[in-house]
């Protein structure tokens, strides 16, 4: 046996539920797209707005598929909201009244344990078991959403949670044993303060459950029933709602003073009927008044402390106390009876049609927008960003994989062709500064080795400087191409041309190497002394002298011909074929010396050259790999969130396609369903998918000991055998 109400459940959770799954799943990649940066901030409107479409969604399934009663409480600051909740669920929930002007709503239900869970508007979680936690984290919550608010003002913008904070909570569950609760399937929603300073949060819930509350109960203070402020956004309330409960919180302890000075009780306590009739006749407005007596307003006068002690106590003592001065038992039966007409029934399956089919139509619209739609612009974008990466690092991999000393061994050679005319020349004036040298030396009584190693090595360094400075005008010459003096094949010109790197950028500060003082290389000669001619006097021959000797005690040690020679002595000892021997034995040992020289010099300035520009070039080519690899991997990273955001959202837009025609085929089918038959049992062979049967509910008691007569179990929205 189940009713056509449940098979309505079962059905529209068969085709709204499928769509939880997919929308969440989307959002949570939208989200991980926008935090990666792959979505910029003009993607936020709709990343909000999916958020909001996934909360109210998963909302509104599980009150279908629980058959919950949402019941709304409005009221200003203070007006007794929280006493209210402890009086209808006959349980003390009033952890409530730590968040007294937090803008978000506080969802009161049952749970066999105590628990908290704050909720955010980008969908995160908190759980917490300790009231005194849950009230530290709300206290934080509280004064950075006070700063965020006052940032948005001076910045001259309105705030919106979901854009400028989504950290920022947007509901809270509190989940306390109440076993009025559970046999009643109710949930009461405290809503936050009116005429706050964050009134944002009024105006989305008011949003969000314009199609979900069964129906809404305004709290106002007996003080505060004449202000005209405080029923300021009430018409907007009869707009959203069918039945609204006015509940006048009365202080029955107030006292008023007599004109002998004696106190008696107030007006509030003796006759509360005469203020409701006051504020009847002079402060009720016409809309309020036309809700009246239409019946969808009715005013309930309580003293709501004294009906919230008394629940508590017939809940712990499970015995009845006695009823208090002002009943709280009309309101609640109104209420109970309210909850389980059918009244309430046919609004509760038309509003859920309506909402899930305002919820698709919105998802739907939001699937459309047109950041989302440039989204498959921007992956074009980044393929073609990937396709060129890959085609610079695979580039900069062969760049780097190149032998660039085969490269610029070439430059050498050229180098040293380049330069043999200067060589020439030089090596002429070297010659002839060689022989001015040893010309030079017989006027002097220098030794033979200070004409070595002095006047012919400086006639030999003054040949390899300027031979240097000659050969770095021919290298500079040399390395003004486009490849920086390189021999590099075509392939390796167009790998150069794929990677953007530029070669003869890199020859200025291979040039700043060079230095041709540094290329000078000290030369030591030695000739052969003891072939070395010298002349004999008559006494030499008178004394038996011989050459060897007299050339050792002339010149010195033929491994060191140190000692120094007066001139005199050159000229007597000393003639043409001596000059001509000590000049041939010179020039003799110099014979590779100029080739070895310019080899050297040429050679070495291309390969310190050609090192500092591989040097440079390695440097610049790890360089730009490590920067590719990075570019590449983040271009990856995006594309693979759009490319999850495309699948996403051609997933979401077939699931909202199919649940569109299921909620438009239930609406077809239930639209004229005669309320009647929403409570009338009948058989069925098979359950329709997605089907929960749900638990029997039994009523709210009475606040007094006594039974019910012939009226529906209070707050039971259908009996299931």
């Amino acid at each position: 046996m189940k009713t056509l109400l449940s098979q309505f459940c079962s059905e529209f959770g068969a085709a709204v539920e499928p769509l939880v799954g997919p929308l969440r799943n989307f959002c949570d990649v939208l989200q991980a797209a926008e935090d990666a940066g792959v979505v910029g901030l003009e993607a936020k409107p709709y990343v909000a707005g999916f958020h909001d479409v996934s909360h109210q969604l998963s909302v509104l399934v599980d009150k279908v598929a629980q058959q919950q009663a949402y019941v709304l409480i409005f009221g200003p600051l203070k007006s007794g909201k929280s006493t209210l909740m402890n009086s209808i669920s006959a349980a003390y929930v009033s952890e409530v009244t730590a968040l007294p002007a937090y803008p978000c709503m506080v969802y009161v239900s049952h749970a066999p344990q105590r628990e908290f869970v704050v909720t955010r508007y980008n969908g995160d979680t908190n759980t917490f078991t300790s009231p005194a936690s849950m009230r530290m984290q709300v206290s934080r919550d509280h004064a950075e959403l006070a700063d965020r608010i006052r940032r948005e003002e001076d910045a001259g913008r309105d705030f919106d949670p979901a854009l400028h904070f989504p950290e920022a909570i947007r509901r809270i569950d509190v989940r306390v044993p109440a076993e009025e609760l559970r046999t009643s399937g109710a949930v009461l929603v405290d809503t936050p303060g009116l005429y706050s300073k964050m009134k944002f949060g009024y105006d989305r819930m008011t949003r969000e459950f314009r199609n979900t509350a069964a129906c809404a109960i305004f709290v106002v203070k007996t003080d505060n029933l004449f202000l005209e402020q405080v029923f300021a956004e009430f018409s907007e309330l009869l707009e959203l709602f069918s039945r609204i409960f006015l509940v006048v919180n009365l202080d029955t302890t107030k006292m008023d003073l007599r004109p002998d000075g004696s106190l008696s009780p107030s007006l509030e306590r003796e006759d509360p009927v005469r203020i409701i009739e006051a504020f009847e006749t002079l402060a009720m407005s016409a809309s309020l008044k036309q809700a009246v007596d239409e019946g969808r307003l009715k005013i309930y006068p309580t003293d709501l402390l004294r009906a919230a002690s008394q629940r508590l106590q017939e809940s712990v003592s499970g015995s009845p106390t006695p009823a208090p001065a002002v009943d709280f038992r009309s309101f609640l039966q109104d209420l109970t009876d309210y909850l389980n007409s059918t009244d309430y029934l046919v609004a509760f399956l038309g509003d859920s049609l309506r909402h899930g089919g305002a919820l698709v139509d919105e998802a739907r619209g939001l699937c459309k927008h047109e950041g989302l739609r440039r989204l498959a612009d921007d992956a074009e974008r980044l393929k073609r960003e990937r396709t060129r990466l890959v085609a610079e690092l695979d580039a900069t991999n062969k760049l780097l994989e190149t032998d660039w000393k085969a490269c610029f061994a070439p430059l050498a050679d050229r180098v040293v062709d380049a330069s043999e005319a200067e060589a020439a020349s030089l090596r002429r004036t070297a010659l002839k500064g060689v022989r001015g040298a040893v010309d030079g030396w017989m006027a002097t009584d220098d030794s033979l080795k200070t004409l070595l190693d002095e006047g012919v090595a400086q006639v030999l360094a003054g040949y390899q400087r300027d031979f240097a400075a000659a050969c770095e005008t021919k290298l500079r010459s040399s390395v003004e191409g486009p490849f920086g003096g390189a021999s590099i094949p075509d392939t390796t010109a167009r790998e150069l041309e794929r990677a953007g790197i530029d070669l003869a950028r890199f020859s200025p500060e291979g040039l700043l190497t060079i230095l041709p003082r540094e290329y000078t290389e000290q030369v030591a000669l030695r000739i052969d002394v003891e072939a070395m001619p010298v002349r004999k006097t008559m006494l030499d021959w008178v004394l038996f002298r011989s050459r060897a000797g007299i050339r050792r005690r002339l010149v010195g040690n033929a491994s060191n011909p140190a000692n120094a020679i007066p001139r005199g002595e050159k000229q007597r000892r000393f003639d043409d074929a001596t000059l001509d021997f000590v000049e041939d034995e010179i020039l003799e040992r110099l014979e590779g010396f100029f080739d070895g020289a310019r080899t050297r010099i040429a050679q070495g300035m291309a390969r310190d050259y050609s090192r500092t520009v591989a040097s440079a070039l390695q440097r610049t080519l790890d360089t730009r790999r490590q920067a590719q690899q990075k570019d590449l991997a983040r271009v990856a990273s995006q594309l693979g969130r759009l490319e999850e955001l495309s699948e996403g959202l051609r997933t979401l837009e077939h699931v909202l396609e199919s649940t569109a025609r299921d909620v438009a085929a239930l609406n077809e089918t239930y639209v004229h369903t005669d309320p009647g038959e929403l409570r009338t049992a009948f058989e069925s062979e098979s359950l329709s998918i997605g089907e929960i049967e749900p638990q029997p509910r039994r009523a709210l008691p009475s606040p007094e000991n006594e039974e019910p007569a012939e009226t529906p179990d209070a707050f039971e929205i259908e009996e299931i055998e």
